[in-house]
């Protein structure tokens, strides 16, 4: 009995040790129902919740109240784009075998927020202000919670040794269980019709709610954290768009999460269908401020020096801009084109 009670206090203590993890878990479509038994009641769940290998998939990302006119970061054309992908979804529901939803899905206190930083004198940054790994070990930018110093000086050095960006203070946006986190409602409508006529599923992933990362791929966080599986690369996800034959990429921002998402996505994708990934251009625009980058120079030579490579080089940083990011997509086999132009 002794025993019994020693070993039930070790386990509770382990519980109580154990790094408490900001993962957000969303039913995941099957890939496989054949380890289960034919003749279970169970594999009919399984089997229509399975998505089907071939078809057309839709991938969209972030397509959120704040990332809208009115919302905390709003992108002036986010509600053109978002008309098309609801036009783009009901013109082609029958086709569709797959319907994604990525969702940022951010604390308040988050590393990319102000209330997370302050000077010497206690102020917090003004909005996009950009916090370098420098400006730590100078002491002019530091986390209001002290114990955090060498960790967030690892982690603005890790963000700059890959020459992708610095880091950024952003409004407050898509912060979990508010108006802005919501799927804006033109897109949602016509997802919800979709799941009605095709009886599947809407698959909603959740990315971004572990405070001391970024997360603007929806594959991956920027700086993966080893306690929260949530940040790492999420390879269920990558089979289950693997298999619809071609996947239609639409969402905000083209300048951030649409731009790393697809770049992750084509570091885990098969070179031989990199032409299976289809952008549409008309149905995403960039971050305001990144305007003048979203101008695609697609016959102007502008294509990074070993971007032929399914991995981009170093010569093709930083990686953030939308113009590099169109012009490697193309360069790579990538299919850009618009929603009116398109057809599966």
């Amino acid at each position: 009995m002794f025993a019994f009670k020693l070993a039930y206090v070790a386990s509770c203590v382990a519980i109580l040790a154990a790094p408490v993890t900001s993962t957000v878990y969303i039913s995941t479509p099957p890939n496989n129902c054949n380890a289960y038994d034919e003749n279970d009641v169970d594999t009919s769940a399984c089997l229509a919740n399975k998505i089907n290998q071939g078809g057309l998939g839709l991938l969209v990302i972030d397509q959120q109240v704040s990332f809208h006119p009115g919302g905390s970061l709003a992108i002036a054309t986010a509600n053109e784009d978002a008309a098309r992908i609801a036009a783009f979804l009901s013109n082609h529901s029958s086709e569709l075998d797959q319907v994604v939803l990525t969702m940022d899905s951010h604390q308040r206190y988050h590393i990319a927020h102000g209330i997370f930083w302050q000077n010497a004198t206690g102020d917090p940054p003004e909005l996009y202000t950009t916090i370098h790994a420098q400006n730590i070990s100078d002491g002019v930018w530091m986390p209001r919670d002290a114990s955090l110093h060498d960790y967030v000086l690892t982690y603005t050095q890790s963000l700059e040794a890959s020459g992708k960006f610095s880091l950024t203070v952003w409004p407050e946006h898509c912060l979990i269980g508010s108006h802005g986190h919501n799927i804006v409602s033109d897109v949602l409508d016509a997802a919800l019709e979709w799941t009605k006529q095709s009886l599947k599923p809407i698959e909603y992933v959740m990315k971004g709610s572990n405070p001391f990362t970024e997360h603007y791929s929806a594959l991956r966080a920027e700086y993966e954290l080893p306690y929260d599986p949530s940040t790492s690369l999420n390879t269920e996800l990558i089979k289950t768009l693997q298999r619809s034959s071609k996947l239609v990429i639409v969402g905000e921002a083209l300048s951030h999460c649409v731009n790393f998402t697809v770049r992750d996505l084509v570091d885990n994708w098969p070179a031989e269908r990199l032409s299976d990934l289809i952008i549409l251009t008309d149905c995403s625009s960039p971050v305001a401020g990144y305007e003048a980058e979203a101008e695609v120079r697609l016959q102007s030579g502008g294509v990074c020096e070993g971007a032929a490579s399914r991995r981009l080089t170093s010569s093709c940083l930083p990686r953030r801009l939308t113009q590099e990011f169109l012009s490697d997509m193309a360069a790579l086999g990538l299919t850009l084109t618009t929603s009116a132009e398109f057809y599966a």
